[in-house]
């Protein structure tokens, strides 16, 4: 998996712009987003102590994916992570989110905590690779905010790393994967592709993309066909949302093979923003 570069990726995000005028405001936060990324992202080491290029390490880690059935982001140490480029990172994105109309109290706070050390930030970064939502959940109280937009800061702030190793994994891995969560970084996927009658999941934080059941719910497991149906806009042949009547969750489909063109890597979640309405029309629940 090729990743474009930084500037290719905003330049493909200013032509969507112009492009999608309606979906400018998350566009423009994507894009703000990258350019907070930039420093790790165009580092080798994506901002931590390993070097990429030993392909050894990559070999380890699919191998202990593998034998656990855990994400490759479960045996990464916090530690690798250079604690001074993920603070220049956080602040980025705090300043770019607070660019973008959220209120500034809290997150300067959260940031003035982290960089006192009050808030160890390996802490942080190992609870989001473990997707532990109850510490984000914890820290959501404490600033009065949604968990959700904290973890999306420290995401962001390792997303750089989680897309290297998963440009770097062997194809074969995520072919075999075919489970829900992502074999990368674990989390829940939100976008599938339809490639020759075969449905493949798309992580919206690594970018992995890997074969699944096409009779699957991604957030419960159901596998009963009966149970598993679709919803299609009217004239969009080429998209669908499939959804489990079973927990109500939903997972947006992009049939590759009927669109008029191509969707940017990594725009996957935000061009398909019609079909989340259309999911929350019918009651559906993202995951």
């Amino acid at each position: 998996m090729e990743i474009p570069s930084i500037d290719d990726q905003i330049a493909v995000t200013d032509r969507m712009i112009e492009d999608r005028p309606d979906l400018s405001n998350p566009l423009e936060l994507h894009k703000k987003i990258l350019q907070a990324q930039r420093q790790v992202r165009e580092s080798p080491k994506k901002g931590t102590d390993v070097d990429w290029d030993d392909k050894s390490i990559i070999d380890d880690l699919q191998r202990k994916a593998v034998r656990s059935g855990q994400p490759i982001a479960s045996f990464l140490d916090p530690s690798i992570f250079d604690s001074k480029a993920l603070l220049h990172t956080i602040g980025q994105v705090i300043g770019a989110l607070i660019e973008k109309g959220v209120k500034e109290d809290w997150p300067k706070k959260f940031l003035d905590e982290v960089k006192r050390g009050e808030t160890n930030i390996l802490d942080l970064v190992g609870a989001a690779m473990k997707g532990d939502a109850e510490y984000f959940k914890r820290y959501g109280e404490r600033f009065e905010v949604s968990p959700a937009l904290i973890l999306f800061i420290i995401n962001s702030s390792i997303q750089p790393c989680l897309e290297e190793i998963a440009k770097r994994v062997d194809p074969s891995f995520l072919e075999r994967w075919w489970k829900a969560p992502c074999p990368i970084c674990g989390r829940r996927p939100m976008v599938a592709k339809l490639r020759a009658r075969k449905r493949h999941l798309t992580c919206t934080l690594c970018g992995a993309v890997y074969l699944a059941d096409l009779f699957l719910c991604v957030n419960c497991g159901n596998v009963d066909p009966y149970t598993l149906k679709f919803l299609a806009p009217e004239g969009h042949s080429e998209f669908r949302v499939d959804f489990c009547e079973k927990c109500k969750h939903y997972l947006k489909v992009i049939d590759e093979n009927r669109l008029k063109s191509p969707i940017p890597r990594g725009l996957e979640d935000i061009m398909t923003i019609d079909l989340d309405l259309m999911a929350k029309r019918a009651g559906l629940i993202r995951a």
